[in-house]
């Protein structure tokens, strides 16, 4: 395994919101960064589950387990 790398999502927000409307703000792009790192988790879960597919299978590429028409 590589060395882990410090990975960053940003997103659009106030570092200390100081009003209401600061504060909605800064949860509307919270809000945004946890749905954009909840599509990353389901994207790596999905590569994860193929992955185990073709070891279990013994494949030697994705292609193999799936069916051909």
């Amino acid at each position: 395994m590589r060395e882990p790398q410090n990975c960053e999502l940003k997103y659009c927000g106030f570092f200390k919101p100081i009003s209401p409307t600061e504060i909605d703000f800064e949860i509307l792009g919270l809000e945004n960064l946890i749905k954009r790192a909840e599509e990353r988790i389901s994207s790596l879960k999905q590569t994860s589950f193929l992955a185990g597919l073709a070891i279990n299978a013994e494949s030697e590429n994705l292609e193999d387990l799936f069916e051909k028409e």
